[in-house]
C-alpha cells in the first residue's frame, strides 16, 4: 500500500509551518488515498499523475482541516460565491442536509471537480459524473467517522490572522502586501491553481535563462511575484489577492477599508520630474498621467535629474501610491520615450484609472457607428482580405459619424503628437491568407474585436461560411482566454437555441452556473478593459 509522508502534507502549507496536529491530518489523507480502488485510480491516472493524487489527498485534508479549525478560507468562498450567485455552490441543489457550518458531501465533490480541472487542462471533467460522487462519498465516510476527534490547528488559524495597527505607518503597505501573498501563496485553497501558476512561470524562467545574473533572475522572481499579488485572478470566481483577503477579514475589521482600495499595481516606464519632503512626482510615458510617490516607500535619489527615465512598479494604498517591485533608472532616450507613447501595451497599464464615463460615452458613439455600418448586427463574418477594408470602412464611418470640423480634427491630430502619439502607420496587420475565415464582434465594453478560426459556431443566415456545427469551435469560444466574456455571452445569448451543444448534457446543465465557469476558464481575461486610452491626466 503506498503511503506518503509529512514532506507532502506540508506541501501546500505555509512556509516554515509545523503545527502539532500535523500528523493526525496526514493519517486522514493517508486513509483518503487507501479508500480509492485500483480501478478509481486507473481512470485518475487517466489525466493526473500519481504524485498528483497524492497532493488530491492531502488538498481534500487540508478542507477538512479548514472545517474544523475554522480558518475561514472554505467559509470565504462559500459567502463571496453566495454574494454572487444566491447560492453557497455552484452546480449542487443542496437540501436539508447541507449544514453551512460543517463538513459536506457537495464540498467534498466541487473540490475534486475544483482540483482535477486545475492542475490539467487536458480534458474537461463533468462536475456532474458519477466517478466523483463515488470518491466523495467514501472520503466523507473517513472523515464523517474522524469528525468528533479531530483536532483544531489554532496555529494555522492565527497565521492567516491580520492586524496593522501595531505596524509603523512607513511598514504598513509592505505588512499588507505580505498579508496577500500568505493568503494568496500559502493558503491550500489556490495551492493547485495560483501557486502551481506563479511557481511554474518562475521555473520556466530559471530554466531558460539559467546563463543570467542572479539579480537579474531575482528581479523577475520580484516582478512576477509582484504580478501575481496585485493582478493576477483565481479560477474560482476570477477574483484578486486583495478581494479575497478583504472578504475574508469583513467589513468590521480594521484594515478592510485600506485593502479594499489597494490599486493593481502599474509597472513601467515614467519621467522623473521632482521631489519634495514627502513625495516623488513622476510623469508615465506611455500616457502623460501624473503621480506622486510616497517618500515613505522610497529613499530619495539625489544623482537623479529632471526628465531621468526610470522604470518602477507602484500601488495605490490609502490614497498615496507606494514603490513595489523592481526599480532600474537611466538617461533621457528619445527613441524610448516614442516607442512607449505608441504602446498600445503600455498605455494600457494605467487604463483603469481613466475617467468611466468618458471612455463609456466614447464607446457608446462607437457601437452606435458599428451598428449602422453593419447593418444594425455587433457581429459580422469575414474573409480574411475583407477584414482589412472592413476595420478601415467602419473607422471611417465613425470619425465622420463625430461631425468634426477641419479645424477640430486639426486640434485633435495636434494634441496627439504633441504628446508623442502618431498612431501605427501601417494599420491593421495584412492577412496573407486568403483562407482565414474571420468574425469580428464590436464589444460595448472595449471596442472591435475579431477572431479566426471559430466560423462553425455560428448557425447564422448572415455567416456564408457555416459549414457544420463544431464542438471545438464552441468550447473554444466558452474556455479561450483570447475570446472575451461580452462576446462570448453574446455568443450564448443568440446561438445557443440553434446549436445541439447546448441540449445535451452535460453541457446543458453548463448554463445554470456559466458566469462561474466563464469566470474558472476565462480568469485575468474575464473583466475586459477598454482599449481606449485618455492621456494627460493626474493619477
Amino acid at each position: 500500500m503506498k503511503k506518503f509522508y509529512i514532506k507532502h502534507w506540508l506541501q501546500l502549507k505555509p512556509q516554515h509551518y509545523s503545527g502539532r496536529t500535523d500528523i493526525h491530518y496526514l493519517n486522514i489523507a493517508n486513509d483518503i488515498y487507501s479508500s480509492i480502488n485500483d480501478q478509481q485510480k486507473l481512470k485518475l491516472f487517466e489525466i493526473i499523475e500519481e504524485d498528483d493524487l497524492i497532493e488530491l489527498c492531502c488538498f481534500i485534508t487540508c478542507y477538512y482541516e479548514d472545517v474544523i479549525s475554522q480558518t475561514n478560507i472554505w467559509k470565504t468562498f462559500k459567502k463571496l460565491h453566495a454574494e454572487a450567485y444566491d447560492k453557497p455552490l455552484p452546480f449542487y441543489t443542496l437540501d436539508e442536509n447541507y449544514i453551512d457550518e460543517e463538513i459536506n458531501l457537495e464540498d467534498v465533490a466541487f473540490l475534486l471537480w475544483y482540483y482535477l480541472n486545475t492542475v490539467q487542462g487536458e480534458k474537461l471533467i463533468n462536475p456532474f459524473n458519477e466517478f466523483i460522487f463515488e470518491i466523495a462519498v467514501q472520503i466523507m465516510d473517513i472523515l464523517d467517522e474522524d469528525y468528533e476527534f479531530a483536532p483544531e490547528n489554532q496555529m494555522l488559524k492565527k497565521f492567516y490572522d491580520f492586524n496593522s495597527k501595531s505596524v509603523a505607518d512607513a511598514d504598513r503597505f509592505y505588512k499588507t502586501r505580505d498579508y496577500l501573498q500568505k493568503f494568496f501563496f500559502e493558503s491550500y485553497l489556490f495551492y493547485p491553481d495560483i501557486k502551481s501558476r506563479l511557481d511554474q512561470e518562475i521555473l520556466s524562467f530559471v530554466d531558460e535563462f539559467t546563463d543570467e545574473e542572479p539579480d537579474v533572475i531575482m528581479g523577475y522572481i520580484r516582478e512576477v511575484t509582484e504580478e501575481y499579488t496585485f493582478n493576477k485572478v483565481s479560477s474560482l470566481l476570477a477574483l484578486t489577492a486583495q478581494e479575497w483577503a478583504k472578504a475574508a477579514l469583513g467589513p468590521s475589521h480594521a484594515d478592510y477599508e485600506a485593502i479594499s482600495n489597494i490599486s493593481p499595481k502599474i509597472k513601467g516606464f515614467f519621467q522623473y520630474k521632482s521631489q519634495s519632503e514627502t513625495d516623488v512626482s513622476l510623469e508615465h510615458i506611455a500616457s502623460g498621467m501624473l503621480f506622486k510617490m510616497t517618500k515613505k516607500s522610497f529613499d530619495p535619489v539625489e544623482d537623479l535629474h529632471e526628465d531621468n527615465i526610470i522604470y518602477i512598479g507602484l500601488v495605490k494604498y490609502k490614497e498615496e501610491w507606494w514603490f513595489s517591485g523592481n526599480f532600474t533608472a537611466q538617461p533621457f532616450d528619445a527613441d524610448l520615450i516614442l516607442d512607449q507613447k505608441n504602446s498600445t501595451e503600455a498605455r494600457s497599464e494605467v487604463s483603469f484609472l481613466e475617467d468611466e464615463q468618458e471612455i463609456k460615452s466614447i464607446l457608446s458613439l462607437q457601437k452606435q457607428a458599428f451598428l449602422d455600418y453593419n447593418e444594425g448586427s455587433l457581429i459580422a463574418f469575414l474573409r480574411s482580405q475583407d477584414l482589412n477594408p472592413f476595420l478601415d470602412g467602419f473607422f471611417t464611418y465613425y470619425n465622420n459619424s463625430l461631425e468634426l470640423t477641419d479645424q477640430e480634427k486639426k486640434e485633435a491630430l495636434k494634441r496627439a503628437r504633441l504628446e508623442g502619439y502618431f498612431g501605427d502607420e501601417n494599420g491593421f496587420k495584412e492577412w496573407d491568407d486568403t483562407e482565414d475565415l474571420f468574425v469580428v464582434f464590436f464589444n460595448p465594453n472595449s471596442g472591435v474585436e475579431f477572431y479566426d478560426d471559430i466560423v462553425n459556431a455560428f448557425p447564422d443566415k448572415q455567416n456564408p461560411f457555416f459549414v457544420r456545427e463544431s464542438l471545438e469551435d464552441i468550447q473554444h469560444i466558452l474556455m479561450s482566454q483570447v475570446c472575451s466574456t461580452e462576446f462570448t455571452n453574446y455568443f450564448i445569448e443568440h446561438y445557443k437555441d440553434r446549436l445541439d451543444y447546448f441540449k445535451i448534457e452535460p453541457f446543458k446543465s453548463y448554463l445554470n452556473d456559466l458566469d462561474f465557469l466563464l469566470k474558472f476558464w476565462k480568469k485575468e481575461y474575464y473583466k475586459t478593459m477598454s482599449t481606449v486610452v485618455l492621456t494627460g491626466k493626474t493619477a
